[in-house]
């Protein structure tokens, strides 16, 4: 006769059970998406949450954001939400507000006095952004994108993600902005008031990918892409809205000079923000091949690093870098000119590591770069 396990003996085995391993990792996928798409996963988040949701959005212009915001505050969700100082008069962002739903207004432009130039320096909210888009629902489920909010068409890169330790970072970041420490808060020495929280920068995964998650202007996003096209050992793909970086210029121009393989797709935007520093792309760089959309769209920006085998046939680790903002300039002034800078936009980077062959994530960030090739016209000028 076979031996009776109590009761209680069964709820421990139950206890003991083997833990899911996904569980254990990091997970992430990857969509290229058009603005409803983007914004009806956003809103799938938001409607999950049971007890929190931290939200920031770079503008609100599509209202169905923030009626979602709206129903979750009113269900008893604790929603705090954060976006641009200069969204303050769009309607989802003044109906939030008539609810009660908190919501923070960064970065709304800063004033003070440059020891380098012994002048007064005021940069308004138009040239201060807060470009971070995601949503944390309860902790345990992460959307982050490109971007969100606008209406305007183009793709948006939106990332999936479940993992506690990631998901953390973010929050503490959250923590920051909508606790008021944004890119504009600086001390009386004007240095950045913002600090690193995020305890960790790379989450492995149940594959050979690696994650990372950077937080700007604390953590230098542009500095990193700059890094990284120098370590390049095979090719360097840039695509981005508006391109304003002296550093980045040198970079891709040392590449291409020494035979690498460097494409760079600019977007309708190209030279708005500061055009001594687009001009100086467009005459330094006469090894680099230049692409540029035209129209009117939302060009994201992608960097991919060794997508492409290197000249000996080897395959090394391919980078892909998603950016939350263009790639502007890392300083305050350049020759005695304000610009817009990434030392004042909050941001936010994710690099997706390869280890082995390019993984479906990979293949679709290329996806997103080729499909933007195959509309552009050759140089920077549109017609």
């Amino acid at each position: 006769m076979s031996p009776r396990i109590p009761f209680i003996g069964l709820l421990a085995l139950a206890a003991c059970a083997p833990p899911d391993p996904s569980e254990a990792f990091t997970t992430f996928r990857v969509d290229a998406l058009e603005p409803a798409d983007a914004h009806a996963k956003f809103v799938d988040a938001i409607d999950d949450a049971d007890d929190t949701l931290d939200v920031a959005l770079p503008t609100i212009e599509d209202t169905m954001l923030s009626d979602a915001l709206i129903a979750a505050h009113q269900r008893g969700v604790a929603v705090r939400a954060m976006t641009d100082w200069d969204n303050r008069e769009l309607p989802g962002v003044i109906a939030m507000q008539e609810a009660g739903v908190p919501l923070t207004l960064a970065d709304d432009g800063i004033t003070y006095f440059d020891f380098n130039t012994n002048t007064d320096v005021q940069w308004g909210s138009d040239r201060t952004i807060m470009s971070d888009a995601w949503v944390l629902s309860d902790g345990k489920r992460g959307v982050v994108s490109s971007t969100a909010g606008s209406l305007v068409p183009g793709t948006r890169v939106v990332f999936d993600i479940t993992g506690e330790d990631v998901l953390i970072d973010i929050e503490r970041e959250h923590n920051q902005v909508f606790g008021g420490s944004d890119a504009t808060s600086t001390t009386a020495y004007d240095n950045l008031a913002k600090s690193i929280t995020d305890g960790n920068w790379s989450y492995t995964t149940s594959t050979d990918q690696v994650l990372e998650v950077w937080f700007g202007p604390q953590e230098r996003l542009s500095k990193r892409i700059i890094d990284a096209v120098y370590t390049a050992k095979s090719s360097v793909r840039v695509l981005t809205d508006d391109f304003a970086n002296e550093g980045l210029t040198d970079a891709l121009q040392d590449k291409a000079e020494l035979g690498f393989d460097v494409d760079v797709v600019v977007g309708p935007n190209y030279g708005a923000s500061a055009s001594l520093l687009s001009e100086e792309f467009r005459t330094g760089t006469p090894d680099v091949e230049k692409f540029r959309v035209c129209g009117t769209l939302e060009v994201p920006t992608v960097v991919l690093i060794d997508y492409d085998p290197a000249r000996n046939d080897k395959r090394y680790t391919a980078r892909a870098f998603v950016l939350s903002h263009d790639i502007y300039s890392a300083t305050r002034l350049y020759r005695n000119e304000e610009i817009t800078s990434d030392q004042f936009i909050d941001g936010t980077l994710l690099v997706v590591n390869d280890y082995d062959e390019p993984s479906g994530e990979m293949n679709d960030l290329s996806e997103v770069y080729e499909t933007h090739r195959d509309v552009a016209v050759g140089g920077v000028a549109c017609p």
